[in-house]
């Protein structure tokens, strides 16, 4: 069977900045679950991957992403939400 092109993974062109939220939002979502003393995957493995400059991932990444990315948003400091909003962008347009 042939992989869908929904499931291969989507490279994203991020600015450094556009890098920096997605981590923030990331490693927010780590100490969320830690506080709440849930299981934080994929988080981890996606902070990891982000530190290393991966920037292909699969949409089921990428729609994690956005939620951390939209729990972030509603406590980010308004330096970064510009850069919140800029980097849902680039993701939707991965998806698309």
């Amino acid at each position: 069977m042939t992989t869908s092109a929904q499931d291969r993974p989507a490279p994203l062109d991020l600015s450094l900045e556009e890098s920096w939220v997605v981590h923030t939002a990331l490693l927010d979502a780590l100490e969320r679950a830690y506080t709440e003393d849930e299981e934080p995957t994929p988080a981890t493995d996606l902070l990891v991957r982000v530190e290393a400059g991966d920037e292909d991932f699969t949409r089921a990444e990428l729609d994690y992403i956005v939620e951390t990315l939209c729990d972030y948003r509603d406590e980010a400091p308004d330096r970064d939400v510009q850069y919140v909003a800029r980097a849902l962008a680039h993701i939707e347009a991965a998806k698309a």
